[in-house]
């Protein structure tokens, strides 16, 4: 069902004009995509051998109308102009992670909670997205939320091209879904993002593969693990996705 409010300023579109917003820019969906190869979106399951395909199309036609032209063209633009370098020498391997400054994280920040926003907001299976927190990125002066939680990878052993896996984490003994967990690669640059859907205090889990990048002071637990091989690129993105845990200490409600 499409929202009858822009999720990126809140206000009703019958007062602002809906537009259409690529989930992967225009400029990087030129960037990643192959000719001939289409994005293939799946449904994880634990208890199946293989994934369920649910739909294949190409980069240019993932796009959501959840957005009015005013953020399309506005803050989401100028965002996207203040990521774009950063993100050509990050993916293609000119730059490090580890160089990038506290002004470069907090923008590469923003840039990937906006993304992982449109795309799981392209996801029928997920609800009680927190748009509040992704309206935060469009306040000036631009606030980033510490709610949300983002870490990055550059593997040289990423395929050419855009992946991504967005599971959703279960409360136990609840069926309450607690966080939504997205990663996302773009070449040899590879994010996940927790997007909470309650807000509570959390100790996140990693391996040695993933650099924390927001919040700036953010802690994170490391625990080795050896790579399988992996020869599906749904398997690799959901094994890198599946490195990274946000456990809740305490609830805030």
């Amino acid at each position: 069902m499409a929202n009858s409010d822009c999720v990126g300023c809140g206000k009703p579109f019958t007062e602002v004009a809906r537009s259409r917003e690529h989930i992967l820019p225009e400029w990087l969906a030129i960037e990643v995509e192959q000719p001939d190869l289409s994005l293939n979106q799946y449904r994880h399951n634990e208890d199946k051998v293989e994934d369920e395909l649910l739909r294949s199309h190409d980069l240019g036609s993932f796009v959501i109308k959840n957005v009015c032209g005013d953020c399309n063209n506005g803050w989401m633009s100028r965002l996207e102009g203040r990521a774009k370098p950063m993100l050509l020498e990050l993916m293609n391997m000119r730059a490090s992670l580890l160089q990038l400054s506290g002004d470069q994280r907090t923008t590469l920040s923003a840039w990937a909670i906006k993304t992982a926003f449109m795309i799981a907001s392209a996801q029928q299976s997920i609800t009680d997205i927190p748009w509040h927190l992704f309206r935060q990125l469009g306040e000036e002066p631009e606030r980033v939320p510490r709610e949300c939680i983002v870490l990055a990878a550059q593997l040289q052993f990423l395929p050419k091209g855009f992946l991504y896996a967005c599971p959703t984490d279960i409360l136990p003994g609840s069926g309450r879904p607690t966080q939504i967990r997205l990663g996302f690669s773009i070449d040899h640059l590879h994010f996940v993002v927790v997007i909470p859907q309650f807000l509570a205090e959390r100790v996140v889990r990693t391996s040695g593969v993933h650099v924390p990048i927001w919040p700036l002071d953010m802690e994170i637990r490391v625990v080795y693990e050896n790579f399988p091989t992996l020869t599906s690129p749904a398997d690799l993105i959901n094994f890198l996705v599946g490195l990274v845990s946000a456990g809740i200490v305490s609830s805030r409600e």
